[in-house]
Parts: structure tokens; sequence; C-alpha cells
């Protein structure tokens, strides 16, 4: 492989937000479109070292060619961006129809939606996935946040020896699972990472403002009554939220509006709270809220985005003009 184009094109690759097949398929082409461009100024005369720069040079910069690709890359199309909505969809008509606490409908929807994360892991991880993957994961966290319920409302340490047990074994692996995909996924782009978090916001927040409220597990299901529809317009805010970034073409507003949805699902609870949740209890849900969407580009930063392959898939069933 020529020098002056691998310098480029690994410039070019740790630029790209794209998933690994679509990546490879425009590097692959570019490399084509580079060779074929450096034969042809070789034809008029020029030494290999000549062509090679000038061909080099004729890309333009990588950072403009790399955002170009991003955007003409990462825009999905309408099933593609509906797909995407779906989970945020079904988990609000849960609650439009009071039916979060039924076992039945809860397991059906929380199996599908592993079900659909897997298949979307393996298949290349399209944008569409990383949705369904964040729900994926939620039930994980409320099995932790109800362990811990449990453990701190019990009466003596004697009683609850075993939760405490289970705790300590729980939350090491399901840490090490999380931190795996999301490293995965930060080294594809923070803005999925983003994105695959966005039910954490609202689970954090109604989950702190019914304990807030009346406490959540302490009082049974009493916690969250009154607040259904509130939290089911808050996760339909999300879908419109999820067809808005997959529709955006411009990085700057897919991170902005992505950064909104945790101010919608404060305005909610604000809404639901009538007075209940004061000034200072929403500054510190805002926090958490700001945080957690913040969190996967603040860790982007310690994750190398370029991908550790060979460049041997350049010279596999490469694209000719």
């Amino acid at each position: 492989m020529l020098t002056e184009p691998k310098r480029y094109l690994n410039s070019l690759r740790a630029r790209l937000r794209l998933d690994s097949s679509k990546s490879r398929e425009v590097l692959s082409e570019l490399y084509t479109h580079f060779e074929d461009q450096v034969e042809e100024l070789q034809g008029a005369g020029l030494s290999e070292e000549e062509a090679t720069k000038i061909a080099a040079e004729s890309f333009g910069s990588f950072a403009t060619v790399g955002d170009e690709l991003n955007e003409v890359h990462n825009t999905s199309n309408w099933v593609q961006t509906l797909v995407a909505a779906l989970p945020h969809i079904l988990f609000a008509l849960l609650f439009a129809f009071n039916q979060w606490a039924n076992i039945g409908w809860l397991m059906i929807i929380v199996i599908s939606t592993a079900g659909i994360a897997v298949y979307g892991w393996q298949h290349n991880k399209p944008t569409w996935f990383f949705t369904w993957l964040g729900y994926a994961l939620m039930p994980l966290l409320v099995v932790g946040l109800v362990l811990l319920q449990k453990a701190l409302g019990s009466n003596t340490l004697t009683s609850s020896w075993w939760v405490w047990l289970l705790l300590v074994m729980y939350f090491p692996v399901i840490l090490w699972l999380f931190i795996h995909i999301l490293l995965q996924v930060l080294k594809r782009d923070w803005l999925l990472g983003t994105l695959m978090a966005l039910p954490l916001p609202p689970l954090v927040g109604w989950f702190i403002t019914a304990q807030w409220r009346h406490g959540l597990l302490g009082g049974g299901e009493s916690g969250l009554r009154g607040l259904e529809p509130w939290i089911a317009l808050s996760l339909l805010t999300l879908a419109g939220i999820v067809v808005l970034f997959n529709r955006f073409r411009q990085r700057s507003l897919k991170a902005g509006v992505l950064l909104i949805s945790g101010l919608a699902v404060l305005i909610f609870i604000a809404c639901s709270s009538a007075g209940s949740v004061g000034v200072l209890k929403l500054v510190f849900l805002a926090s958490i809220m700001l945080f957690l969407l913040l969190a996967p580009a603040l860790l982007e930063r310690r994750v190398a985005n370029q991908e550790d392959d060979p460049w041997d898939f350049l010279f596999e069933h490469r694209p000719r003009v």
C-alpha cells in the first residue's frame, strides 16, 4: 500500500463515525480512486512520488472529507428512523395504559427489546440499534436499584445479609458489562453513546422523584401512581428527539437535540410535582441528567476512535470504476 494514501486514509478513518462495514466500503472506494488518479498522472509523465503527492492534495483536507462523509452516511431513512424511535414509544404506551406493572406485557417488551438489540449488535450496529441497546440494558440497572433499595430499607443487617451479598456479586458484573459495551460504542461515536444512554435521564429522574413523593419501593407501587401520564409524555418526547437525531445531518444539531432531552424530562418532572419538588431538587436532577448525557463525550477522549483492523480489506473486492 502506498505510504501517502495510507497516511491520509489512516487520518480519515479516525475521523469517520460510521459502522465498520460502511467505513471499510468508503475507504476502499477512496483508495481505488486514489490509485486510479496516481496511474493517470504517471501516464502523463509524472514520477510516482509526484503523482502520489498531487493525488493526495486533490482529495482535500481529511477533516473536511470525513465530516462530509459522516453527514452523507449518518442520515437514516424514515423506516430506520421509526425503528429507532419505537422502543421509546413501546415503553411510553406501557405507562400511558398503566401496564408498567403488568408482568406479562413488561416481559414481552423487555425480551423483544433484548432480542432486537442482540440482532443489531451482530449486524454491524446500525444507528437505529443504539436506542434498543439502551432499553435492553435498563432492566439490569433497575434490578440493581431494587436490590439497593431493599438492602437500605431493611431494619437490620442480619435480615438483609443475602441482599448485600447479591449486591456485592451483582454490581461488579453489571459494571464490567456496561463499561465493555460503552467502550465499543465510544470507539465509533460519542453521540451514539449518548443516544444509547437516552433512557437513563427519565429512569433516574422519575425514580428519584417517586422517592421524594412517597418512596417508590417502600410504599409498594404508590410512588409511581399518578406519574404515569407524565412518564409516558416524557418517553414520547424522547421518541420525537430520536426522530430528529436520525434525520439531522449536522453533528452540532444532533448533539443539541440530545441535550434537549434532559431539559424536556426535567420540565415534565417539574409539571408533575405541582410545586412539591423545589428548585434545589430540580437543580440536583438537572446536574445528574447533564452528567449522564455528557459522560460519553467526556469518556471518548480516553478511547481511541481509530479501529485496529489491518488494511487488508482495501485489497479485497475493491470496486473498480
